[in-house]
């Protein structure tokens, strides 16, 4: 997925970061386990504040926008929640959520 300058734009303005490369990798990687497809993927960001913390964000016909948050402990990149962009976890979460759009 290329990241487009609006993308980043968006990230730019809100708490969140676009991923790099190694972080994208094992965040997908991650991801992919939880849902099993990437294809509908148009965003992978990880938090300003605490960087321990991405957001995947999903946009499907039947769902709409979906934010997948994970965690980072232990070297590895864990699923935490899911849901509506604006409302899948905590407040930590939902500014990050913001960067799905």
């Amino acid at each position: 997925m290329a990241v487009t300058p609006a993308a980043n734009a968006l990230a730019a303005s809100s708490s969140a970061r676009p991923v790099t490369r190694s972080e994208r990798s094992a965040i997908m990687a991650a991801f992919t386990a939880n849902d099993g497809s990437s294809s509908e993927v148009h965003g992978v960001y990880v938090s300003r504040s605490n960087s321990s913390l991405a957001v995947v964000c999903v946009r499907t016909p039947e769902a709409g926008s979906q934010a997948y948050v994970f965690s980072h402990s232990r070297r590895s990149w864990r699923y935490a929640t899911s849901g509506p962009v604006g409302r899948a976890g905590n407040t930590t979460d939902r500014r990050l959520e913001q960067a799905c759009g």
